[in-house]
């Protein structure tokens, strides 16, 4: 901040600093397995040095740049959106002579080596994880204003307000400076994201965490913009308005993962999906014991809905568990896809119960055989249901 800013106040570092901690998001980024986690600082660095080779510095920077670019794009695959940054950002500083010269393709040629694994892997598999973003970013769905909204709804709740409100006020303002090669430079890392997965939410509604790095590289051009209105007292108000909101928000949150004192009611807890896999496991690995010896032939573990299926197979490991959906996926890789006629024990979720989603109607018969309580103190955080099913219909 300090770098893109000189001319500022120096609180400008640390209020960025304390701008991306005001982020639900970012906190839980601490606590979750998620592929934005390393992608994040390693966007941040490739953009910290991409801004300091177009100011003139060391061209050898782009050694690192092509690297961290490849690293980002191992991460995940938001990191396309940095390849536009790096097109935008050539076009601002009016630097593209720099194509002439051997260094942005010395960067190219190591971003490619590096995500290679990723390129060699989906050749070998139709292309199955790309095209499966591709279909994120046009499914067969109508276009819904509706989607949009709920959406940015979701993003203003998981960033704070004053993020949410600063932030598209500092991008239409950082549009009005021609000068100002920073903002623009910022406005370059952020929006590629911002409006790849707004007009994607108008499609399919998107999840909050998707657009983290947009948000997060705002964040110095809205710590920039704070200082300069911090007299105005609806500023203020919003300031600290956000800030307790995050406190309580992030509060909350390490409350119901770290303790029981957040009363529920049974079946009812905010984070039933995560609670109880590893009993699920164990009494499906029983189960499925049990249902080969009687029956004397092999059987499988199911689930019904490829978001369940790494919770499961994690804790069932080295047996294999296969998803009943047709979706093909990399549950078929590891573990094949359902064969018809096949029989095995499916494990239903409660947020599945009563579904389709549940893979019930996918078998000719099913028959519930046991329930594993998933329990918080006294209290019952979630219910499995694990069936025996027999004739999977294809």
């Amino acid at each position: 901040s300090i770098e893109l800013f000189p001319a500022e106040s120096p609180w400008i570092g640390t209020l960025t600093v304390l701008l991306y901690q005001l982020s639900i998001i970012s906190q839980l980024f601490g606590l979750a397995m998620l592929p934005d986690t390393p992608l994040i600082p390693i966007a941040i660095a490739a953009a910290w040095l991409l801004y300091r080779v177009l100011n003139g510095q060391q061209q050898y920077l782009w050694i690192y740049i092509g690297l961290l670019f490849g690293l980002a794009g191992l991460s995940k695959y938001t990191a396309i959106t940095l390849v536009f940054t790096a097109i935008f950002a050539l076009l601002i500083f009016k630097a593209q002579k720099l194509l002439l010269t051997k260094w942005p393709w010395i960067a190219v040629f190591l971003a490619a080596v590096v995500i290679s694994p990723v390129l060699y892997w989906n050749m070998q598999h139709d292309w199955i994880s790309i095209n499966y973003q591709l279909a994120h970013g046009a499914p067969n769905k109508s276009w819904l204003i509706k989607n949009l909204l709920t959406s940015q709804l979701s993003q203003l709740i998981a960033y704070s307000p004053l993020i949410f409100i600063i932030g598209y006020i500092t991008v239409f303002s950082a549009f009005k400076i021609k000068e100002n090669k920073s903002e623009k430079f910022i406005l370059a890392f952020a929006l590629p994201v911002l409006v790849l997965f707004a007009w994607m939410s108008g499609n399919e509604q998107t999840l909050p965490h998707w657009t983290a790095l947009g948000w997060i590289a705002l964040t110095p051009l809205i710590a920039k913009w704070l200082i300069q209105h911090w007299q105005n007292k609806t500023v203020k108000i919003l300031f600290y308005f956000s800030l307790f909101y995050s406190l309580v928000l992030t509060f909350g949150i390490h409350l119901v993962l770290a303790t029981s004192i957040i009363p529920f009611e049974n079946n009812q807890h905010p984070l039933e999906d995560i609670y109880g896999w590893k009993q699920v496991a164990n009494k499906a690995l029983e189960l499925q014991k049990n249902m080969s010896e009687k029956d004397n032939t092999s059987v499988a573990i199911f689930v019904g809905n490829w978001s369940q299926f790494s919770r499961l197979a994690w804790y069932a490991k080295p047996a294999s568990v296969q998803v009943t959906d047709k979706r093909y996926g990399q549950s078929d890789i590891w573990y094949g896809s359902p064969e018809a006629g096949a029989a095995g024990i499916l494990v239903v979720p409660p947020k599945y119960k009563n579904t389709s989603a549940s893979g019930i109607d996918k078998f000719k018969r099913c028959e519930l055989k046991d329930t594993v309580k998933a329990k918080i103190k006294n209290k019952i955080a979630a219910t499995y249901e694990l069936f025996t099913c027999y004739g999977y219909k294809g």
